[in-house]
């Protein structure tokens, strides 16, 4: 099965909540991953942002690691590296890209992130930013 690597938000306490490992709807991820095709993983790390991150090399190491990796999803920190990330593939490796989706990273316009590959790009939701996950999914309910 082909895989989603999905890269969570910055750390902090964001909604209420802290979020130590890095802001994200885990399960709602998770789920989209699922019912797009893709066996989603977690990248087990924040978000902290930039081409040198721990992130975005723990991800690029992955996905140079793991063939089956065509698809990412990063949400706000994640959303940003995801464009690091982009940057540092080959050519040739850009075109194992299938999917690419970002959630709530404004400051990066949907132009940067075009390619080969179907993208998804959202910015917050009406429910706020931590709401970028569910509200995602969501929008799967009504294809």
């Amino acid at each position: 099965m082909p895989k989603m690597l999905i890269l969570r938000g910055i750390a902090g306490n964001y909604g209420g909540r802290d979020w130590p490992r890095g802001a994200l709807d885990e399960p709602s991820a998770l789920e989209y991953a699922r019912r797009k095709g893709y066996d989603g993983k977690v990248l087990d790390v924040a978000g902290a942002t930039g081409p040198n991150s721990a992130q975005t090399q723990m991800a690029l190491a992955e996905f140079h690691r793991d063939s089956t990796v065509t698809a990412l999803y990063g949400f706000s920190g994640g959303g940003y590296n995801v464009l690091h990330i982009i940057n540092a593939l080959a050519p040739g490796e850009r075109n194992r890209l299938q999917l690419v989706v970002v959630l709530g990273a404004p400051k990066n316009k949907p132009e940067l992130y075009t390619g080969p590959w179907k993208l998804v790009y959202r910015l917050d939701p009406p429910g706020g930013h931590m709401d970028g996950p569910r509200a995602l999914l969501h929008t799967l309910d009504h294809n």
